[in-house]
């Protein structure tokens, strides 16, 4: 596809998704593209997130013109009010994030959807309804989001994401003798479900991933030997893949992108049933065996390696195949 300029809209937080948004306006420059990522909101003046000034990411204004192709995550889809001109296209780098739902009851998941799409008072600055989302074009973060609105009659292309170098170049070499009995857990991801897991195995070490700066994580994934995951895995998310490559074993639940094995490719004994309480009760056995046969489980874990560790090419090389290389 041929656009004078591809413009990327992006918040100033330091998350997965923007990373990824600053990867993708980095492959289209790498390629030839004119491509510049775009902070919102659009009124006041930013400064580049300090973990992403390693990427060729220049700012620009929103331009709304013809030639121009507009980039929005699921999260922003209000800044297609303010297209008249360009062609818009939605990210889905998380579906639930979209409806602001968390998994915790249904009841807050219902009532924060339709809050969403009641604030803010300014009606140009709500999101637009998925029904409304037609006329845009669509990328897919994860199998999961094709899914999803491939039941809704949309469909699109895949454009998935990788992780920093940080946990792909050897940087930070694993010692796996070093490795303790640790489970380590986002606090922020399934809490509910988790805290019942601590509850129920009061010996075991669980520490959560809070309060940490980025070389704080990296150590404590690096020393040790599971990440749990019981949330809602809106998207392929990055975490438990950072855990995986620091040699931890990942145990998921069954939801959003953990059903299934495109998304989040582990060996099924790694992924429990967490739709009642019976996951429970099967954490026990799941991890005796990761504390006290250890090798043997991280070479069960090589292939979940193998696939990260070939994102970025395979991400590379989507960006390629949609938007062509630009002859100089």
């Amino acid at each position: 596809m041929k656009y004078s300029k591809i413009l990327t809209c992006c918040s100033t937080s330091v998350t997965g998704g923007p990373e990824l948004l600053h990867q993708f306006v980095q492959e289209l420059r790498q390629i030839g593209h004119d491509a510049y990522i775009v902070y919102y909101p659009f009124d006041q003046t930013h400064q580049c997130p300090e973990p992403y000034r390693c990427y060729d990411a220049p700012q620009s204004q929103l331009i709304d013109e013809p030639d121009v192709l507009v980039v929005m995550p699921e999260v922003a889809t209000w800044i297609g009010r303010q297209l008249k001109k360009a062609q818009g296209a939605v990210w889905w780098l998380s579906v639930d994030n979209y409806f602001e739902r968390r998994g915790d009851t249904r009841i807050r998941d219902l009532y924060m959807h339709i809050k969403g799409f009641l604030r803010p008072r300014n009606f140009s600055q709500r999101k637009v309804p998925i029904f409304a989302l037609r006329k845009y074009k669509h990328f897919f973060q994860s199998k999961y989001a094709m899914d999803f609105m491939a039941r809704r009659g949309m469909d699109g292309t895949m454009m998935t994401d990788y992780l920093s170098d940080v946990y792909l170049d050897g940087t930070h070499a694993v010692d796996l003798s070093a490795k303790e009995d640790v489970v380590c857990f986002n606090p922020k991801k399934g809490l509910g479900r988790t805290n019942k897991l601590m509850a129920a195995y009061p010996k075991i070490e669980f520490v959560p991933i809070q309060g940490l700066t980025r070389e704080d994580v990296y150590e404590l994934l690096y020393r040790s030997k599971v990440y749990v995951d019981f949330g809602n895995h809106p998207g392929k998310d990055r975490l438990p893949r950072e855990a995986a490559m620091a040699r931890c074993c990942v145990i998921t639940g069954r939801r959003g992108s953990a059903r299934n094995n495109i998304d989040v490719p582990l060996p099924q004994r790694f992924k429990l049933d967490d739709s009642g309480d019976a996951y429970i009760a099967a954490f026990g056995p799941v991890l005796r065996e990761v504390f006290s046969k250890f090798p043997e489980v991280d070479r069960d874990m090589a292939g979940y390696r193998k696939k990260i560790q070939e994102e970025k090419s395979v991400f590379n090389q989507q960006v390629r195949d949609f938007f062509g290389l630009v002859k100089t």
